[in-house]
């Protein structure tokens, strides 16, 4: 059993509860939001541990937030969720300080992994 604190952010309830589903089974806990308007409202009440966040979001897009949570806290990780893989959005992130990114369908064990080596990463 682990302690991390995982946060999802993603409008897609389907995906986002599923992953909500696979991370708490793996042991996490797990907070997850449908807005970016929402993670920022809600953000500093949670000891985050890893972001999973979507790029493609309503309202703030994931970019924005991106970079309000790197403003606020530069050394937490956070994963770029996106359903396209157009270079120049990847980059922008990658840019405004995403750790990493990972595509739109990506299996659990893809998930898992790059969750895993996040923290890993994070805890030196």
């Amino acid at each position: 059993m682990t302690d991390a604190t995982i946060l999802i952010v993603d409008d897609e309830e389907d995906l986002r509860e599923n992953l909500r589903d696979l991370l708490e089974f793996s042991g996490y806990t797990v907070m997850s939001f449908a807005s970016g308007e929402e993670i920022l409202e809600r953000f500093d009440d949670y000891h985050a541990d890893v972001v999973l966040l979507d790029i493609q979001l309503p309202g703030k897009d994931g970019l924005e937030v991106l970079r309000e949570i790197k403003r606020k806290r530069p050394d937490l990780p956070v994963a770029m969720v996106s359903a396209s893989s157009v270079r120049g959005v990847l980059a922008k992130a990658e840019e405004y300080g995403a750790n990493r990114t990972i595509i739109k369908p990506y299996s659990p064990k893809e998930m898992l992994q790059m969750v895993e080596t996040m923290l890993a990463e994070r805890n030196g």
